[in-house]
């Protein structure tokens, strides 16, 4: 029953309290504004959502403490525990507020995370040792940074996948109930109280934060959560002092992670920096591939809804088996449709064997010198224009002024395209001697992609002429680039608005 009315309070709470915080996000600000690249939604919405979840829970853990003995026992003998993970949400969204009102760089945002992250796990929140396939294994001096590391993971994995209305406070609803359940297999009924707390909390937001969202929850909102969750994948999923049952936790955030590990393959392995912001976590394939806001979280929500059972059922039975084999299943089934992650994999699977072939393949002596083919690899993640067209032309001239490397990136929500290449020469190295050019394009004022160039300077020869030569042979580049826009704009219905001549600007 204690389970039961703390849904249904928080749920409350949650349902008065998120009006007056968007009220009051408005009048101060505190909105998220379209931007037309990234931001798409078509008009402001208030942010800040998260202050209305975290007060929901504070508010329904001070009353139950107050009426109920059985909790006031439970807080007076966790003070320590509950009151550092308090004080660390707090801090948190303070920072996520900052973040939402007047943006702060990326570096502050992860310093205020592993604070935060550091005042949880000195209250007590720390993985000390993991139970795997009926082994125990020891953290040792790692327990405490690999306990931050957890924390910081989750709180910007959610962070990430808050990028469609209502999909956060799905997975947090999920992923709560979830880990009431294990709490209470595992003889943690506080966690398991708290746990339902916030589930009815993000509950009551979900009513203003489903399709079309009235408020998001913002950085605030987003990180808070990610923090609440993590210390209760902690706690919820201890099978003795400090021992976390560490398949069932993970399998509980296996699409969360999945949607990071892709994200993080997809910028790495097409030359890109890991901070690089783009379209192309889960929630954005799907909707680029005609699924709905609703559909996307609804298969989102039910991927997360069958991972969290097998981690579940392995907690009940004792079979992490189970839990690994329900999340393989999830997972292979998101790729084998190519859903979502086939690309990534497809590109991970050919950089691979090209390493190995690179190992096993001896370029004949004297050949140097006169083979210049490199290595190519390209991926088209979203759209259908004729890239593959212009990247030939590129590889060709590339050959032609014996370029180093050659890396193109395309990458623009508007027009639902997202293409990424690379070229390597084999038998050029980029050292001192090395020159780099990065040339933007951009299409109604917006960036849509870029060009990077990399060769060696001349050193008999002046290198401003040949400079000149180069960037002389850019034009047939421009030429194709705007060939391939105006024919895809040419074939769209007419009422559809046209997308505008791509400009570059050359920055050496």
């Amino acid at each position: 029953m204690a389970w039961f009315l703390s849904i249904v309070f928080s749920f409350l709470c949650s349902i008065a309290l998120t009006p007056l915080v968007a009220k009051v996000a408005r009048r101060i600000g505190l909105v998220d504004l379209p931007d037309g690249h990234r931001k798409l939604h078509g008009r402001e919405v208030a942010l800040g959502g998260g202050v209305a979840v975290l007060l929901s829970v504070l508010i329904v853990i001070v009353t139950s403490g107050t009426f109920l003995p059985a909790v006031r026992s439970a807080l007076y003998y966790r003070w320590l525990p509950m009151g550092a993970v308090a004080l660390a949400a707090f801090v948190l969204c303070l920072i996520g507020l900052a973040d939402d009102r007047y943006g702060i760089r990326g570096r502050q945002k992860l310093l205020g995370q592993i604070f935060a992250s550091v005042l949880a796990v000195s209250g007590g929140s720390i993985i000390e040792k993991f139970v795997l396939f009926g082994q125990t294994w020891e953290l040792g001096i790692f327990a405490f940074p690999i306990t931050c590391l957890w924390l910081i993971a989750i709180i910007n994995a959610m962070n990430l996948i808050d990028g469609a209305d209502g999909l956060a406070s799905t997975v947090g609803i999920v992923v709560s109930i979830s880990f009431a359940i294990m709490a209470h297999f595992l003889g943690h009924p506080m966690e398991s109280l708290v746990a339902c707390m916030l589930a009815g909390a993000l509950a009551g937001f979900l009513v203003y934060n489903r399709p079309p969202a009235m408020i998001f929850l913002g950085d605030a909102g987003s990180m808070t959560i990610g923090l609440l969750l993590g210390v209760l994948a902690i706690r919820s999923s201890l099978k003795g002092p400090a021992t976390v049952a560490i398949a069932a936790a993970t399998a509980v955030w296996a699409i969360v992670f999945f949607d990071v590990l892709m994200a993080l393959a997809r910028r790495k392995l097409t030359g890109r920096s890991l901070y690089t912001v783009d379209r192309g976590h889960i929630h954005h394939v799907l909707q680029s591939r005609g699924f709905s806001p609703q559909k996307t979280v609804l298969t989102i929500g039910l991927a997360c809804i069958v991972c969290s059972a097998g981690a579940l059922v392995s907690v009940a039975l004792k079979s992490e088996t189970i839990a690994i084999m329900s999340t393989l299943t999830v997972l292979g089934a998101f790729v084998g449709t190519r859903l979502f992650g086939f690309n990534e994999c497809d590109l991970f699977i050919r950089r691979v064997k090209s390493f190995l072939r690179s190992l096993l393949v001896r370029i004949p002596h004297g050949q140097e010198s006169v083979d210049v083919k490199g290595q190519s690899v390209c991926s088209h993640f979203q759209g259908s224009r004729e890239w593959e067209l212009l990247w030939d032309s590129l590889i060709e001239y590339a050959e032609r002024f014996e370029l180093t490397r050659v890396q193109l990136n395309i990458s623009s929500p508007v027009i639902s395209e997202e293409y990424h290449a690379v070229w390597n020469n084999h038998h050029q190295q980029k050292d001192e001697n090395s020159w780099n050019m990065d040339i933007p394009f951009f299409s109604n004022d917006r960036r849509v992609g870029s060009l990077s160039l990399v060769g060696k300077s001349l050193q008999e020869e002046s290198n401003f002429h040949w400079l000149s030569d180069l960037i002389e042979g850019l034009r047939a580049f421009e030429i194709q680039f705007r060939e391939i826009i105006e024919r895809e704009t040419n074939d769209e219905p007419e009422e559809s608005t046209p997308i505008p001549e791509p400009q570059l600007k050359a920055v050496p």
